[in-house]
């Protein structure tokens, strides 16, 4: 059994050294000190933009397609009382209850005090909830649920409901170090381009995370450092940019199967998993 809710809260204290390892992660030596922690043998996040993706001539809901057969298909749902970082953030915008919906196996083992596990129907409907509210889901899996929640890493996802506020993740991208932008991958098949219409105001620059945005001669560019998560498009006043995904990428494939290579949470492609990177 995990960790039970006054261990955890106890963990939880030591919230605030994350943000300082991120402030101070991109000095040349304490960097060098801090960059295990970030490591992508151990820590990835995929952000689903909420935005509708355009495929040839289709218009996609690219959250739900992605997130409704890895829930389907996991052997097990565990929706956690509260969200980690809204609670630790005593968040002001969103409600906490929406909190974090764990996958696998592993899941099974989080406390009680900690989450209760949910049938595929619920944890669906918790994930359109949490939505419909304005959360951005976030697949992770990272070594910092599993030895806070003290579950068994290699059987467990987390799908988090984010704020812009609170979430890690997007305190990390904002706030550096750098090693921490290349935990945070791009859905597969996910292109973020500039049309013609653009106005070169620079407000998708603005907003930009990992400073993947340029004007170059009153036209944005974005380069390959995007992560895709369409904040871009959301503050362009002329709706220039726009989300695509490429024709001949089956992405829901793509997706489970990125998350197999990681964890093994059921059988998501009907391929038993047996190995996983050091």
């Amino acid at each position: 059994m995990g960790r039970p809710k006054l261990v955890f809260d106890l963990l939880m204290k030591f919230w605030p050294l994350s943000k300082l390892a991120n402030r101070i992660g991109n000095q040349p030596v304490v960097g060098y000190l801090v960059r295990p922690l970030f490591s992508t043998n151990e820590n990835e996040s995929i952000i689903l933009p909420v935005h509708e993706v355009v495929r040839s001539e289709e218009s996609i809901v690219l959250p739900w397609r992605l997130l409704e057969p890895l829930i389907s298909k996991a052997d097990a749902r565990v929706i956690l009382h509260r969200c980690i970082c809204r609670h630790a953030e005593h968040c002001a915008a969103y409600p906490e209850e929406l909190g974090c919906l764990f996958l696998g196996e592993g899941a099974r083992k989080i406390h009680p005090s900690m989450g209760r596990e949910v049938g595929t129907g619920e944890a669906l409907a918790h994930a359109r909830e949490a939505m419909a509210t304005g959360l951005v889901p976030l697949v992770v899996h990272a070594t910092f649920d599993a030895i806070a929640l003290g579950i068994p890493y290699r059987q467990m996802l987390a799908v988090c409901f984010c704020c812009d506020c609170c979430c890690s993740v997007r305190h990390g991208l904002r706030l550096g170090p750098h090693a921490f932008w290349d935990t945070v991958v791009r859905v597969p098949g996910l292109t973020v381009e500039v049309g013609e219409s653009c106005i070169g105001c620079g407000r998708c620059v603005d907003v930009c995370y990992v400073k993947a945005i340029k004007v170059e001669y009153g036209h944005a560019r974005i380069d390959d450092r995007c992560k895709g998560c369409g904040r871009c498009a959301d503050v362009c006043p002329v709706q220039a940019i726009s989300l695509k995904l490429h024709n001949d990428v089956d992405v829901v494939e793509e997706f489970l199967r990125r998350v197999e290579r990681r964890t093994d949470i059921g059988k998501l492609d009907g391929k038993p998993r047996s190995t996983f990177p050091a």
